[in-house]
C-alpha cells in the first residue's frame, strides 16, 4: 500500500454505535465502499482516531476519522 496522508470528504451511516463509510471523494472521484474489512482505534493524547480498512472495486483503501476536529483523512491507497 501507497501512504498518501491527504484529507477528503466522506459520506457515512450511522448504526447505532457503528460508523459505516459509504463513498469518499478523492482526486475528483467518487469512490463507492464495497465492503469495510476492518475497524481500529488509536489514541494520540486526548484525541481517538478510527481507521477504516476499505474494498472498493478491487482497490484497497485506509481512512482515518478523527474525532476531535471531526475530519477525515485517506491514510493509504492500493489501487489496480
Amino acid at each position: 500500500m501507497v501512504e498518501i496522508a491527504e484529507p477528503i470528504d466522506v459520506w457515512v451511516f450511522f448504526k447505532k454505535t457503528l460508523i459505516q463509510p459509504y463513498m469518499f471523494f478523492w482526486k475528483g472521484r467518487q469512490i463507492k465502499v464495497d465492503k469495510v474489512n476492518l475497524i481500529h482505534t488509536s489514541k494520540f493524547g486526548d484525541t481517538t482516531f478510527y481507521h477504516f480498512s476499505l474494498s472498493s472495486g478491487g482497490n484497497f483503501y485506509r481512512l482515518k476519522l478523527d474525532t476531535n476536529k471531526m475530519n477525515w483523512v485517506l491514510e493509504m491507497v492500493e489501487e489496480e
